[in-house]
């Protein structure tokens, strides 16, 4: 699992140090704190919903139709009407394939420095200048790769426009309305080693405070917390943990 982690981090040139890390699944809370050690990262998220998230997830996301064409514009060719012009006609596609002529669109630009074998996804407005593009690029650029090159062309290689309605809008709040968990003591093997753990069972309640070492058994998840961790339940009922500095 960290190796999975330093495939979309560290080898794309991101610091894990600097995000939390989301636990989801019924078991993956209980690894949380090991993959954080490993990877150095200090806080964890366990949401209430964590071992359902994906479903969760599929319920509340947005409905979405994505339309895409290669385009490779770069010179006096990457212009403000030639974007706006390839952006109009994937818009139009993606609302006629998504049923909703009015929908909202989302644009990124798949964007690289001629010569170089891939691209950085750039977010931007349905009508961007080509200018702020390439400042927009420069700047990922220099966040990834520690440089930027205001002599070399940039080329546009890929657009990809995103037609979005919205899904579900629930409130996440109101864990407090739940009964106050069971605690209780038993013995865990962690590391290797049995310890005396503190365990709550159900849902914590906001403000709940977690010292490790504990563990904390909710409705479709597990999740450990070890000694040289704690933390409390946020409003949304999650929780959030720290490593003891």
């Amino acid at each position: 699992m960290a190796r999975a982690l330093r495939v979309v981090t560290v080898n794309r040139g991101i610091d894990p140090r600097g995000f939390a890390l989301l636990a989801f699944g019924g078991a993956g809370p209980l690894h949380a704190a090991d993959i954080a050690d490993e990877l150095e990262m200090d806080r964890i998220l366990c949401p209430r919903q964590s071992g359902v998230l994906a479903a969760l997830g599929l319920l509340v996301s947005d409905r979405r139709r994505d339309a895409q064409r290669s385009v490779l514009l770069s010179g006096a060719d990457l212009s403000d009407d030639a974007v706006a012009r390839e952006v109009r006609a994937l818009g139009e596609s993606a609302r006629r394939a998504l049923g909703e002529p009015d929908a909202g669109l989302e644009c990124v630009y798949e964007m690289r420095y001629q010569g170089q074998s891939f691209e950085l996804p750039i977010p931007a407005a349905p009508d961007p200048r080509a200018d702020e593009l390439r400042r927009r690029f420069e700047d990922a650029h220099a966040e990834r790769y520690g440089f930027r090159d205001p002599e070399q062309d940039i080329e546009l290689v890929t657009i990809r426009v995103t037609a979005t309605s919205p899904g579900a809008l629930l409130r996440l709040e109101g864990a407090d309305t739940a009964a106050p968990p069971e605690r209780g003591r038993r013995p865990v093997m962690i590391g290797g080693s049995e310890q005396q753990v503190d365990v709550l069972r159900g849902e914590p309640q906001p403000g709940t405070e977690i010292r490790g070492p504990a563990v904390v058994e909710l409705p479709e998840s597990t999740l450990l917390v070890p000694e040289a961790w704690s933390g409390a339940v946020n409003p949304a009922g999650t929780i959030v943990l720290e490593r003891a500095r």
